[in-house]
């Protein structure tokens, strides 16, 4: 409970620092001008590649609902209903399929909801440990000798020698999952959320089995890190919980913003009564700031903070979870970019991140827009094993970083496709992907 008031209290000090300056969440006067009305359909190939994932292909198609102009809402939300198909695949044994639902003013209402229902699975997920053990050792391998770069620990240990290691720091996992948010007004550009989600986790080790690489046969002789430590939810099992949450919420335009503020706090619970295997609770807290001090140059920072209580499933542990989206920490493309994903996880984590974007072109033409930007960032986080300690214990030495540049395109203003390559003291990444990191 005093873990709760904390958190609680620090997101209404944030939010009441905010609302001083608050206003109608008005659309400006430019992004209206350039609002596409009316019903339209976007969609591509997914033709894109992780550094985790590997080459990613399928396809993703959005159907927009913009409304008109005169109607009511129209110049305060980014569109009336979203609503998108995916398929995808990639060469790692990857899949990711969604159906996803985004609708605003619901029966012409200010209330939103957003629903999907998910099958991630994942052949070769990555798991290095739980715990601020993960920041504060470099890479090991089973004899305990560390290495400076994922690239020498490729080499040396996991490819090294009838390839045993190979599948050192894999795992299987598949999980179906439905997920319903829920969103209302308290006050001017407060909000406050409900969720619920429901998950079933599949898992699967590596040990004893074959598997292959590059169309030859191995066998994995030794233990995977995996079965050595025996996290917690190493069985599987569902893990569904229920989640309330407050923010606040001037940005200008949610899907690309260029000005204004985003703060929230979110609880979650997962209990036993629900039917999921491990009981946990989990606090987030994140604020974001968009500044455009000269026409076409954006300035974004956001600082967050997340601590989860009691027998979080390991497969749980590795999330941000923000009321309006979950996103991976601390590695992969959203939090601590230059990382592998599931490469820093704890309990509690911390990141901050810095971008600037530079919008360089637009082209409109047969009733499409394109906008195109240059966006430069640094990331930095850090986890740990108790809440307090990113305070009492903070550990500045093991806080990692990375940084990197991308190439973002807006098409229609509220699709969002990024190219990115992100780099870090240990590794490097390449993103292809929807949205920005920082939301």
């Amino acid at each position: 409970m005093k873990k709760f008031l904390f958190f609680f209290l620090s997101a209404v000090f944030l939010f009441s620092v905010a609302v001083e300056n608050a206003g109608a969440a008005k659309l400006s006067e430019e992004k209206l001008a350039k609002k596409k009305e009316g019903y339209y359909v976007t969609g591509l190939p997914l033709i894109n590649y992780t550094s985790d994932d590997g080459l990613g292909y399928g396809a993703r198609v959005y159907l927009y609902n913009n409304g008109n102009k005169g109607d009511e809402y129209y110049d305060e939300t980014p569109y009336f209903m979203a609503l998108y198909a995916q398929f995808y695949m990639t060469t790692t044994g990857k899949m990711y399929h969604e159906l996803n639902l985004d609708n605003y003013n619901v029966l012409g209402t200010k209330y939103r909801v957003k629903a999907f229902f998910a099958y991630d699975y994942d052949q070769n997920a990555n798991f290095f440990g739980v715990g601020s053990i993960t920041t504060e050792r470099k890479l090991f391998d089973s004899s305990f000798n560390t290495y400076d770069t994922y690239a020498d620990y490729f080499d040396e240990f996991l490819d090294a020698g009838n390839k045993e290691n190979y599948k050192y720091n894999k795992y299987q996992i598949a999980k179906p999952t439905f997920n319903l948010d829920f969103f209302g007004p308290i006050a001017n550009n407060i909000n406050f959320i409900l969720g619920v989600q429901v998950m079933y986790a599949d898992i699967k080790t590596w040990q004893g089995k074959d598997f292959k690489i590059k169309g030859d046969e191995y066998t994995q002789v030794n233990p995977t890190l995996f079965d050595i430590l025996d996290p917690t939810g190493a069985d599987g099992g569902w893990t569904n919980n229920f989640r309330v949450g407050i923010a606040y919420d001037t940005r200008d335009f949610e899907p690309d913003p260029t000005k204004g503020t985003n703060i929230d706090y979110s609880f979650v619970i997962s209990p036993k009564a629900m039917g999921s295997e491990e009981y946990y609770n989990r606090s987030t807290v994140g604020a974001r700031y968009w500044l455009t001090p000269v026409k076409d140059l954006t300035f974004v920072g956001r600082v967050a903070y997340t601590n989860a209580f009691g027998d979080i499933p390991f497969y749980e542990a590795p999330y941000f979870w923000f009321p309006f989206k979950r996103q991976h920490g601390l590695g992969a493309n959203r939090t601590l970019r230059g990382y592998k994903k599931y490469r820093f996880v704890g309990e509690t984590m911390t990141c901050a991140n810095a971008e600037a974007r530079f919008k360089f072109w637009e082209v409109a033409g047969g009733g499409q827009r394109f906008v195109f930007k240059l966006a430069v960032y640094g990331d930095i986080g850090n986890a740990y094993d108790d809440w307090d300690e990113p305070f009492s214990d903070p550990r500045w030495d093991d806080y990692k970083y990375s940084y990197g540049a991308a190439l973002v395109i807006a098409w229609n203003q509220a699709t969002i496709v990024h190219f990115a390559y992100s780099m870090s003291p240990e590794d490097s990444a390449i993103s292809i992907d929807f949205d920005h990191a920082i939301y």
